[in-house]
C-alpha cells in the first residue's frame, strides 16, 4: 500500500480552508460596517437637522429648536441636562463625522450609547443636538416590529448569501481537482507500468498541460537511461561469471598440480599466487552474488563460529608476517544457524582486513549472542591518510551491502590507535537474495 498524501485532498483541503478563512473574515466585518452604517446614518441625520436650523436661526432667532422623537436640542452649554453636559465633560468614545459619541458604542445594548452634535451657530452661540433617552419615560421605548422584522430578514438573507458561497465552492474545487489532478493520476498510472524491466517507455498519454508532458518526457528518458544501466551491469556479471572465474580455475588447477609436481608443498612466490587466486574467486562470489535478480531465499544451517574462525585464521595466518601480534579468542559455543557461504566471505573478509593492517600487538575476536567483534590495533600515522577507513575501505563497503541483504547489522568505530568492527547477527530470517545467471 502506498502511503502519502493525495494531491487531490490537498487541494480541496487548501481551497476550502481559503474560502472558510473569508468567510469568517466577512462574518466578523459584516456587524462591524453595519454598525457604522447605522452610525453614518445617524449623524448625516442629525447633522442635516443642524444645518436646516441654522438656516432658518440666521433669519429668526426665534425659529424652534429641532426636538422630536429621537432627537433634542439646546443653544448653550448651560441648558443641556446634567447628564448631557456631565457627558461633555469627558472624552468621546469615537468621532464619526460632524456627531460625538459617547459611552459603549459596541455594546449589545442600544441604548448604552449617547451621540452629541455640536453645531456654531450665525450669532457666536452653539447649538448641541443630542439623543433622547426615552427608557425612563411612562410606557418606555416604543418598539418598531415591522422594522426591526425587515432589518432581520434583510441580515438573514446576508448571512445565507455568504454561506451559499461554500456550494460553487465545492463545485469549482471538485472541476478544478478532477481538470488538475486528473492528468496526474493518468501519468502516475502509466509511470507504475515502467516499472517492469521489459516494458518499453512509449505509448505515453497526451495531457492538455505542458508540464505534464515534459515530465512525462524526463520520466521516460530516465526509464531508458536506467534500463540501459541495467543491461550493462547484466552484461558485466555475464563477464564476471564467466570471463573471469573461468582463467581463476585455470589458475588454481595448474597451481595444485604444480603442487603435486613438488612433492605437496609450494615455493613461497606459488603460495602467494595461490592465496591471491582463493581471494580473487571469493570477490567475484561476492559480487555475483550481490548482483542476483530472482529471489531466492539463503538457506541456514547449524553453525560452529568456533571451528568457522579457526579455519579463516588458519587461511589468513600468512598476513601476520613477521609482525609480533597475537591472537585473543573470546568464542563464545551457543548454538546459532546461519547461512554458512554468507558468514564465511563476510567473518573472512573482516578477519583478512583486521590481520592486514594490524599494528603489533594483539587481536581480540569476541563472539558471543549472535554478535562478532574484532578488534585490532593501528599506528597512530594511518590517522593522517586521506582514507578514514584503513584499507577496509571497498571490502567494507562490499559487506555492507550484503549484510544489508542479509539484515546484518555492522558498526564500525575507527578510534585512536585502534580500529573496532562489530556485527551483529539478525535473529530473524535472512533477506531474499537474487539468483545469479551464469553465462
Amino acid at each position: 500500500m502506498r502511503k502519502g498524501l493525495s494531491l487531490k485532498w490537498v487541494i480541496s483541503g487548501c481551497l476550502l480552508l481559503i474560502i472558510a478563512v473569508v468567510l469568517i473574515i466577512y462574518n466578523r466585518l459584516l456587524p462591524v460596517y453595519t454598525m457604522r452604517g447605522f452610525l453614518f446614518t445617524a449623524s448625516a441625520m442629525m447633522e442635516e437637522e443642524a444645518q436646516y436650523f441654522a438656516r432658518h436661526y440666521q433669519r429668526n432667532p426665534t425659529s424652534p429648536l429641532p426636538d422630536n422623537y429621537f432627537v433634542s436640542s439646546a443653544i448653550g452649554k448651560e441648558a443641556l441636562p446634567k447628564n448631557i453636559r456631565d457627558l461633555l465633560d469627558t472624552t468621546p468614545s469615537m468621532v464619526f463625522g460632524a456627531v460625538q459619541f459617547f459611552g459603549d458604542i459596541d455594546s449589545d445594548d442600544e441604548d448604552d450609547g449617547t451621540a452629541i452634535l455640536i453645531h456654531p451657530l450665525s450669532d457666536g452661540k452653539t447649538l448641541y443636538i443630542y439623543e433622547t433617552d426615552h427608557d425612563h419615560e411612562e410606557g418606555g421605548v416604543i418598539e418598531t416590529p415591522l422594522s426591526d422584522a425587515y432589518l432581520e430578514h434583510e441580515l438573514s438573507m446576508i448571512s445565507m448569501i455568504g454561506l451559499a458561497v461554500f456550494i460553487p465552492a465545492l463545485f469549482i474545487i471538485a472541476l478544478l481537482v478532477w481538470w488538475v489532478v486528473r492528468p496526474l493520476g493518468r501519468l502516475t498510472q502509466w509511470s507504475t507500468t515502467l516499472e517492469s524491466v521489459g516494458a518499453a517507455p512509449n505509448g505515453r498519454p497526451h495531457f492538455i498541460f505542458r508540464e505534464f508532458n515534459v515530465l512525462a518526457d524526463s520520466l521516460a528518458h530516465s526509464v531508458q537511461q536506467v534500463k540501459a544501466a541495467s543491461l550493462r551491469e547484466e552484461r558485466l556479471l555475464r563477464y564476471t561469471s564467466h570471463e573471469l572465474r573461468t582463467p581463476l580455475a585455470v589458475v588454481k588447477a595448474n597451481v595444485e598440480l604444480l603442487a603435486v609436481q613438488s612433492g605437496g608443498e609450494l615455493p613461497p612466490p606459488l603460495q602467494r599466487i595461490e592465496r591471491s587466486v582463493l581471494n580473487m574467486q571469493r570477490i567475484a562470489e561476492t559480487l555475483l552474488w550481490m548482483s542476483r535478480e530472482s529471489p531466492q531465499a539463503l538457506p541456514e544451517e547449524a553453525l560452529d563460529m568456533r571451528q568457522l574462525l579457526s579455519e579463516l585464521i588458519q587461511e589468513h595466518r600468512y598476513l601476520i608476517g613477521k609482525r609480533d601480534i597475537e591472537l585473543i579468542l573470546h568464542i563464545s559455543d551457543e548454538p546459532c544457524r546461519l547461512p554458512l557461504t554468507a558468514c564465511r566471505i563476510v567473518v573472512g573478509n573482516f578477519l583478512r582486513n583486521a590481520l592486514q593492517y594490524a599494528d603489533d600487538g594483539s587481536v581480540e575476536i569476541t563472539f558471543e549472542h549472535l554478535q562478532l567483534r574484532i578488534v585490532n590495533r593501528i599506528r597512530d600515522t594511518r590517522q593522517n591518510q586521506e582514507s578514514a577507513d584503513f584499507g577496509y575501505g571497498l571490502g567494507l563497503e562490499l559487506m555492507r551491502q550484503l549484510c544489508a541483504k542479509l539484515g546484518w547489522h555492522i558498526e564500525v568505530v575507527p578510534e585512536k590507535n585502534r580500529f573496532t568492527v562489530t556485527l551483529k547477527f539478525s535473529a530473524q530470517a535472512p533477506q531474499q537474495l537474487p539468483e545469479a545467471k551464469d553465462a
